[in-house]
């Protein structure tokens, strides 16, 4: 009897260790060494393994231990450069963290969250996770800590062009090192202070300022800003040479830069060394010093990384070669370089792409993954089932001692049973992984299509923006104006193009038949038709008939072979042909509306209720209107993409959209401000708007004050 239940017991848990997939048992003792291993360790790969393994050991009570180790995972991936799997361990990091009530800690995973968000090129939420970690570290009275975050958010707003806000947080920052004696943080202010300036010379005072006082540290743990911030004078230094034609510039300039390449081929660092040689050769063309030029880049030759090297670098080593090349007369070494540098200009186009890419394999791994915890859930359920009903028969067997051998032939019979059932499990388990294995090979094609489609549709966002008007052709003909242009996908349907014809500045806003790149290829039709149909004086004279003329092309462009079928896509338009010798602006409108806002006043330019296309109530012609304008008067002309928008406050719901009179009331409280402000507070307005919701068409509002 006592050797029965020696067995029952051993089977029970056998098979309750096969139920639970090999599970290990907590060890809290096993997690901290683990956890040990992976904090004093500086390989990513060796930081993740036994991260994990300690995780593995870690019982539901290790809360700081937990978050410890999702942690040093999010920090390896990050260092690897994969701020997707380093956001995931960041934000589980955060909310293990908020259980222990480590209110510190949670600051900084914001920080480190925010700064994957913004390698991600996700500026809203980078920026509200930023926003968070200030508020906590200002709370905890931690200085350091708040100049840390301000910079960071300097830094993100500089990437994002916002070079006004950039160089608010960064003097913030600059102060609080100041009050608080941290020279190196003011080393790193003053450096980023000259990166956001737009004026040379406070470029040259801010970085020459940080320079200083890195020289005065003598500090080993400030020897990487300390020469950074050597590469970049040394850049300043050049620019100013250009400006000026001071020869004086370019020397002091070659000092600084001489000690930046010595140092990076001591430390072994090939690709800096290239890319600060490239600033130098930069210099030496710009004088026209080919040969000079030449030599340089036949030293950096043998340190170039053809297989895990940054294609920029490599790019831009290949053009400067060409270049030198030409101007020599070394016309065959010229060829070859011209064709790497097409070929890494190509590589690098096909990198941005990767990013999209990766967060559908992240989808696809992650719907595989779930799909196996089910499997394993299921199984477990239907082992547990199996054991109850065998444990259950072998005691009532053991009570009935009458019945002992008819039992233990039950017991015979119902192993077969269980033997074949895991013959049968064996067999699905085997087809679960051809199906896992397929799958794969299909993700991994569909992976391929991918990475070709959004390789085109980066090009074709090249193309699309080299076809819309410059910034500087827009400065050219208004002064003062900004250009809100918020593309909902890569490509847009949204454009905007300038000219003059004679007397007439013209501004033009177009809004295509949908977006993405049926929109697009609409843009590029309407951009290639206007450059024929608004040329001369006349043209501008009667934007009317350029509406006319642009619907008779698209009409006849867009027509389907079938007689039965004609396509309706089309356009929006606003056309306004400025006068400022008369004062008068000539303007004609399909399907949109344009605002003049005077004196705190609203005027309303409405034009003709029908498109640029096929209309079922579209008149002979479209009308052209004379609109009196004052100095001081800000024209505004805009798609429907921003009062069409969906958002507010509550996060449950799909959203209402802006609509006219929101947007109508935010351009009269700002209409007197800066015209780069109203941009950015309008960009901000959005942002806050959308509340996390996705951008559901293509935005364009442009401003230009008389």
């Amino acid at each position: 009897m006592k050797s029965l239940f020696a067995a029952i017991l051993s089977l029970w848990v056998s098979a309750e260790a096969m139920a639970d997939g090999g599970m290990r048992v907590p060890d809290s003792e096993k997690a901290e060494y683990y956890s040990a291993m992976s904090e004093s360790s500086s390989n990513t790969d060796t930081v993740i393994k036994y991260a994990s393994l300690s995780l593995k050991y870690c019982g539901k009570h290790d809360i700081a231990l937990i978050a410890d180790n999702y942690s040093y995972i999010a920090w390896a991936y990050y260092m690897k450069n994969k701020p997707r799997e380093a956001l995931n361990y960041n934000l589980k990091a955060a909310e293990y963290y908020k259980k222990g009530s480590q209110v510190e800690q949670v600051a900084l995973k914001y920080v480190s969250i925010a700064k994957c968000y913004h390698q991600m090129h996700i500026s809203d939420s980078a920026l509200n996770y930023f926003s968070r970690s200030l508020d906590m570290f200002e709370s905890l009275g931690d200085t350091l800590d708040v100049s840390y975050v301000c910079q960071s958010i300097g830094n993100l707003y500089y990437d994002m062009g916002l070079n006004k806000s950039a160089q608010e947080y960064y003097s913030r920052a600059l102060q609080l090192d100041s009050l608080s004696g941290n020279y190196q943080g003011m080393a790193e202010d003053y450096q980023s202070l000259g990166f956001a300036q737009q004026n040379i010379n406070l470029e040259l005072l801010y970085l020459k300022k940080a320079v200083n006082l890195l020289d005065t540290l003598n500090d080993d743990d400030c020897e990487d800003i300390k020469y950074d911030t050597y590469h970049y004078l040394a850049s300043a230094y050049f620019k100013m040479a250009k400006k000026t034609g001071y020869r004086a510039y370019a020397d002091t300039g070659s000092s600084y830069h001489q000690q930046v390449v010595e140092r990076e081929l001591d430390m072994g660092e090939y690709n800096n060394y290239v890319r600060s040689q490239m600033v130098y050769v930069d210099y030496l063309e710009y004088c026209q010093l080919y040969d000079e030029a030449l030599k340089v880049l036949n030293r950096c030759r043998p340190y170039l990384n053809y297989d895990n090297g940054d294609k920029d670098i490599l790019a831009t080593f290949y053009e400067y070669d060409y270049k030198a090349r030409a101007q020599l007369g070394d016309y065959k070494g010229a060829l070859e370089s011209s064709n790497k540098l097409n070929i890494y200009k190509m590589a690098s186009l096909s990198d941005s792409a990767l990013n999209v890419i990766a967060d559908f394999k992240t989808s696809q791994a992650m719907k595989v993954s779930e799909a196996e915890k089910r499997e394993l859930r299921a199984s477990k359920s239907r082992m547990r089932i199996m054991i109850f009903a065998l444990f259950g028969g072998l005691v009532l067997g053991s009570l009935l001692v009458f019945y002992i051998v008819r039992m233990l032939n039950i017991k015979r019979k119902s192993n077969r049973e269980l033997s074949e059932k895991n013959m049968r499990l064996d067999q699905q388990k085997s087809e679960i992984l051809a199906q896992r294995d397929e799958i794969t090979t299909q993700r991994d094609q569909i992976e391929e299509i991918n990475k070709k489609v959004f390789s085109s549709i980066n090009y074709a966002q090249k193309i699309q923006s080299a076809a819309v008007a410059k910034k500087a052709d827009v400065d050219a003909l208004f002064p003062d104006n900004f250009i809100y242009y918020r593309p909902r996908d890569i490509v847009s349907g949204d454009f905007y193009r300038v000219a003059r014809c004679g007397k007439y500045r013209v501004m033009i806003t177009a809004d295509c038949t949908g977006h993405g790149i049926p929109g697009a290829f609409l843009s590029m039709l309407g951009i290639s038709a206007l450059k024929e149909f608004c040329v001369t004086e006349q043209d501008a004279e009667n934007p009317g008939t350029i509406l006319d003329r642009m619907r008779d092309f698209i009409k006849s462009t867009l027509v389907s072979s079938d007689s039965e079928r004609k396509m309706s896509d089309g356009m929006d338009m606003t056309i306004c042909c400025y006068d400022f010798d008369a004062m008068q602006m000539r303007y004609a409108c399909a399907n949109h509306t344009a605002y003049i806002i005077r004196n705190g006043e609203v005027i309303t330019l409405k034009g003709d209720r029908m498109p640029v296309g096929r209309y079922l109530k579209e008149k002979d012609h479209f009308s052209t209107y004379t609109q009196a304008i004052e100095k001081g008067d800000v024209v505004y002309t805009l798609s429907d993409g921003i009062q069409d928008q969906p958002g507010g406050p509550e996060k449950d719901s799909l959203g209402k959209k802006f609509l006219a009179k929101n947007l109508l009331a935010f351009l009269l409280e700002n209409y007197t401000k800066p015209m780069s402000l109203q941009c950015e507070l309008l960009d901000n307005c959005i942002t806050e708007w959308r509340n996390g919701r996705p951008q559901v068409d293509d935005m364009t509002l442009i401003g230009v004050r008389v």
